[in-house]
């Protein structure tokens, strides 16, 4: 609603983290990460994306980020710095974007660009999900239908 109604081009914004933790259950080592994410949800993965890909003592090979909001201009918030991402590890991250006209309702399940976009689970995959808290519970149901461990999935809510 902020960013909707009170913030103009060129502003800025400090988000303090939550008092959510991530909690990683599945096995280890961890060589594929999906992070699948809503509105400012992204933020905490940009983060993730940097010190995973960025160390070199990583055990990730692979990062797909999905990234859902409602509307394209929902995108324009993170975009930027999620693209400057893109392109320093273009072998290693892949992102898509996504929308889903209402998220409180839609079924994430029947939206193709979502499924399209999310890998199949495989041994060694670790799935955090980010985003309001309605969104963080559809994500993990669709994640743990889809095949994924559900210890391997981890939650991250506003």
């Amino acid at each position: 609603h902020v960013l909707d109604s009170q913030l103009a081009v060129g502003d800025e914004m400090a988000i303090k983290p939550g008092k959510s933790s991530l909690t990683y259950r599945g096995r280890a080592p961890v060589t594929n990460m999906v992070m699948f994410c809503a509105g400012l949800g992204v933020v905490p993965m940009l983060n993730q994306v940097r010190e995973v890909l960025a160390s070199r003592g990583s055990s990730v090979t692979s990062v797909t980020l999905v990234w859902v909001n409602e509307k394209t201009g929902e995108f324009d918030m993170s975009y930027p710095e999620l693209e400057r991402e893109f392109y320093k590890y273009t072998k290693k991250l892949e992102v898509s974007c996504c929308l889903s006209p209402d998220l409180y309702s839609d079924n994430l399940a029947q939206n193709e660009h979502v499924i399209a976009s999310l890998p199949d689970y495989a041994e060694g995959t670790m799935a955090v999900v980010a985003g309001p808290d309605y969104f963080v519970k559809k994500a993990t149901q669709l994640l743990v239908n889809r095949g994924y461990d559900g210890d391997s999935v981890c939650q991250l809510p506003e």
